[in-house]
C-alpha cells in the first residue's frame, strides 16, 4: 500500500506514516532504503494485523513513470474524446493527439510538479515547479523575462491555428526555449549553491514534452 511519511525523529529512530488517512508508527527497523527517511516522501507500506511489517521507500524514478503512465492515459481519453465532437476533431485532425497530451503533460508538469528541490545532507528539502521558480528568478533578478517566456510557451500551440503560414509552427519551439531559459537562468543566479538543487519529476517531464513539441514543430515547418 501506498503511504507518505508525515513525521520522523532521526534521534530514536521513529516516525509517522499516513496510509488512507490512517496514521501508522514506525521504527527504523522496519524502513527498507539507501537513505534514511524524509517527511513527505512517498513509500510502499507493507502491514500485518494492523501493524507495519516494512517501509520501503518509492524512488523518484518509479514516481515519474507511474505519473507519466498516469497522465498519459488520462489525457489521452480526453482528447480521444475530442475526436468525437465537431469542433474538437478539426483540432486533432490538425495537430494530433501525441502533440496535445505533449503539451497537457509540459502545462500540467510546468505547473504542479517540482522542477527543482533543495538538497540537505542528502536528502530533498521540497522544491518548486518551473512557473513558481520562473518567479523567484525573476523576484532576485535573476531571470528576468521566463516568466513571460513559460506564459507564451502555454500559448503557443494556438500559433498555427491562427496563422496560416508554415512559420507559425516554430512557435512551438518557445517550450522547449523557457525550460533552458529557466535552467541557465538558475544554474547562473545560484551560482556554486545550484549544487545544492536536485531536479524533479516536473524537470524531466517538461523537458521530455517540450523536446518532442520542439521535434514536431520542425518537422510541421520544413514540410509546410
Amino acid at each position: 500500500m501506498r503511504g507518505r511519511i508525515l513525521q520522523y525523529n532521526g534521534g530514536d529512530g521513529s516516525g509517522i506514516v499516513v496510509v488512507d488517512g490512517q496514521q501508522h508508527k514506525f521504527t527504523i527497523a522496519t524502513w527498507k532504503g539507501e537513505t534514511a527517511p524524509v517527511v513527505g516522501k512517498t513509500v510502499d507500506v507493507v502491514l500485518v494485523d494492523g501493524g507495519i511489517q516494512s517501509v520501503t521507500l518509492v524512488g523518484d524514478d518509479v514516481l515519474l513513470r507511474e505519473k507519466t503512465a498516469e497522465l498519459t492515459g488520462k489525457l489521452g481519453g480526453l482528447v480521444g474524446g475530442l475526436t468525437t465532437s465537431g469542433g474538437g476533431g478539426a483540432i486533432v485532425a490538425r495537430y494530433g493527439k501525441p502533440l496535445l497530451i505533449a503539451y497537457a503533460v509540459f502545462i500540467i508538469a510546468s505547473l504542479f510538479f517540482h522542477f527543482i528541490a533543495m538538497q540537505m545532507f542528502g536528502a530533498s528539502q521540497g522544491g518548486v515547479s518551473l512557473f513558481d521558480m520562473s518567479s523567484g528568478l525573476r523576484q532576485a533578478g535573476g531571470g528576468g523575462g521566463i516568466k513571460l517566456l513559460v506564459l507564451l510557451a502555454y500559448l503557443s500551440i494556438a500559433v498555427p491555428s491562427v496563422w496560416p503560414d508554415k512559420r507559425a509552427w516554430l512557435a512551438l519551439l518557445l517550450p522547449l526555449l523557457a525550460v533552458a531559459w529557466a535552467f541557465i537562468s538558475l544554474r547562473r543566479s545560484m551560482g556554486p549553491m545550484a549544487e545544492l538543487f536536485s531536479y524533479g519529476i516536473g524537470f524531466y517531464l517538461t523537458i521530455a514534452s517540450a523536446l518532442y513539441i520542439a521535434v514536431v514543430g520542425l518537422k510541421r515547418f520544413r514540410t509546410g
